[in-house]
C-alpha cells in the first residue's frame, strides 16, 4: 500500500500546470468584520458608480441616469462556500473507496472511519459530512465534486491522489470552493488546492535542524532515482542552507537492490574524502532497509547516527537492525498511539498508515466553521481562514496551511525502536517560510 500511495510525492516543477495562485479577494479586517466588510464594498462600489464625474465631455453636460452597480456574479475565486451558520457547515469528503487498488481503498476507509471519529468526538456540531468515491480516477473525481458544490457543499476534503487534485479544484473553482486534498505532493497544491499530507519539506528542515543542533555540519545525501526522491532532495536542499548544513556529496541510485548494491561503493568513496559527519536517507521500504543496510556496512553513521525522513515511520523497519539508533522526523508518537487507541476502540481493528489526515482535516474545518460562528462569517472555508497564521490543532501536533498550496506541521525527533519510535528531540514547527 505504501508503494501505491507514496505516487503523493510524484515531484513536477512547482505550478508546471499552468495555474494562478489564489489570492484572497481582499484582506478582510480579522474574522469578527468580514460580514460587515463584504457589505461596506458594494454600498461604496455603488456610490462611487453614482458619483462619477463626466468632466472630459464638459461640466455641465447632461446625462442619463446612472445604473445601479451590480454585484459581481457569482462567489470570488477562493471565497469557500457560503454557509448557514445556525447549524453544521455541509463539507464533501472525496475518497477512492472503490479505486482498483486495494491499498487505496483501504486507506481511503480509513480516512473516512477517521473523518467519522473526528465527528464523534465534538465536530459533528459543525460539520456535516458529505461523502463521495472518486474511483481513484480524475474524471470521477471531478464528477463527483461538481455534485457536491450543486449540494451546497462549503468546501471539499480529498481528493487522495496528488494526480486527480487539480481536476477537483477545477471542478469546484466555479462554486468558490476551496479543496483540502489528502496527498503529500507539493505540486499538487496552489490555486485553490491546499496539500495536507506530511511534506518532505517539513521533515528535512526538522531531521536538519536537529542536525546542526548536533554539529553535524556536514550530511550526505543518498537518494533513489524517483519522483520521491527528486522530492526529498530539494527539500534537503532547502533545509541545509536554512540551518547551514554542508549537504555533501549527493549521489542518486537506482531503486533496486544490485542500483543500491553498485552505487554504494562510490558513495563509500566521495564520504571518506567529504568531511561529511553522516548520511540522509529518503527512500522508503524495501529501498530504504537496503540503503541502510549498505550504508552500515560500509562504516557510514557509525561516528553519527544515520538520518532519515517519514520513511523511517514504517511499523516494520522499526524493528530493522539496519535503522537502529537512527533518527527521522515524525509526528509524536504518544499523541499518534492515543488515537490508535480511540480508532481501535471505536472500529475493532488499527489505524492504517494514512487515516489520521482524514481527522486532522475534519477537525480543521470544525476550527475553521466555530471561528466564522463567532465573528458571523458566513463563509468560513476561504483563503484567510485556510491559511491563517495561527495554523490549527492536529492529531500530532500545531500545523498550518500556506499561501504557495502547502503546509507546514511541527515535528519531532524520533528514533525506531522495537517497540515503536522513541522521541529524542521535541516537536518543532519548521522554519521554513511559509505565508
Amino acid at each position: 500500500m505504501g508503494e501505491a500511495l507514496r505516487e503523493h510525492n510524484a515531484g513536477r516543477a512547482k505550478d508546471a500546470r499552468g495555474r494562478t495562485r489564489v489570492e484572497a479577494p481582499a484582506r478582510r479586517p480579522g474574522r469578527a468584520g468580514a460580514t460587515l466588510a463584504r457589505a461596506f464594498v458594494l454600498t461604496a462600489a455603488a456610490a462611487l458608480a453614482a458619483c462619477s464625474s463626466n468632466s472630459d465631455r464638459g461640466a455641465s453636460a447632461p446625462r442619463a441616469p446612472s445604473q445601479t452597480a451590480q454585484a459581481p456574479s457569482g462567489p470570488q475565486p477562493g471565497a469557500g462556500g457560503q454557509v448557514t451558520l445556525s447549524g453544521p457547515a455541509r463539507v464533501a469528503l472525496l475518497l477512492p473507496l472503490t479505486a482498483p487498488d486495494g491499498g487505496a481503498a483501504a486507506a481511503a476507509r480509513d480516512i473516512e472511519a477517521a473523518a467519522r471519529l473526528a465527528l464523534a468526538e465534538g465536530a459533528a456540531e459543525a460539520i456535516a459530512l458529505d461523502v463521495r468515491d472518486t474511483a481513484g480516477d480524475a474524471a470521477t473525481a471531478a464528477t463527483a465534486a461538481r455534485a457536491a458544490a450543486a449540494a451546497g457543499d462549503a468546501l471539499v476534503l480529498g481528493p487522495l491522489y496528488g494526480a486527480n487534485a487539480d481536476a477537483v479544484g477545477e471542478a469546484v473553482a466555479p462554486a468558490g470552493l476551496n479543496v483540502l486534498a489528502f496527498s503529500n505532493t507539493p505540486s499538487a497544491g496552489g490555486g485553490n488546492v491546499w496539500v495536507a499530507g506530511l511534506l518532505a519539506s517539513s521533515e528535512a528542515d526538522r531531521i536538519l535542524s536537529h542536525a546542526a543542533d548536533k554539529g553535524w555540519t556536514g550530511v550526505g545525501l543518498y537518494y533513489p532515482e524517483s519522483p520521491l526522491g527528486r522530492v526529498a532532495r530539494s527539500a534537503a536542499e532547502e533545509a541545509a542552507g536554512r540551518h547551514g548544513v554542508a549537504l555533501s556529496p549527493i549521489m542518486p541510485y537506482p531503486r533496486s537492490f544490485e542500483g543500491i548494491q553498485s552505487t554504494s561503493e562510490a558513495y563509500k568513496a566521495a564520504f571518506d574524502g567529504s568531511g561529511a559527519t553522516t548520511v540522509l536517507l529518503v527512500d522508503e521500504g524495501q529501498g530504504l532497509q537496503a540503503a541502510a543496510s549498505f550504508m552500515r556496512y560500509h562504516s557510514i553513521g557509525t561516528r553519527a547516527p544515520l538520518l532519515g525522513l517519514g520513511g523511517m515511520a514504517d511499523r516494520e523497519l522499526q524493528k530493522d537492525s539496519s535503522l537502529s539508533n537512527a533518527l527521522y522526523a515524525g509526528l509524536d508518537p504518544q499523541a499518534m498511539a492515543d488515537f490508535s487507541a480511540r480508532f481501535q476502540a471505536a472500529y475493532g481493528r488499527a489505524p492504517g498508515r494514512f487515516a489520521w489526515l482524514g481527522y486532522d482535516a475534519v477537525a480543521a474545518a470544525a476550527q475553521m466553521m466555530r471561528a466564522g460562528r463567532a465573528s458571523g462569517d458566513d463563509r468560513p472555508f476561504g483563503v484567510e481562514e485556510i491559511t491563517d497564521p495561527g495554523g490549527f490543532r492536529g492529531l500530532g501536533g500545531p500545523w498550518k496551511l500556506t499561501r504557495d498550496g502547502g503546509n507546514m506541521r511541527a515535528l519531532a525527533v524520533l528514533t525506531p525502536t522495537a517497540s515503536g519510535p522513541q522521541v529524542v528531540g521535541p516537536a518543532t514547527m519548521p522554519s521554513a517560510p511559509g505565508s
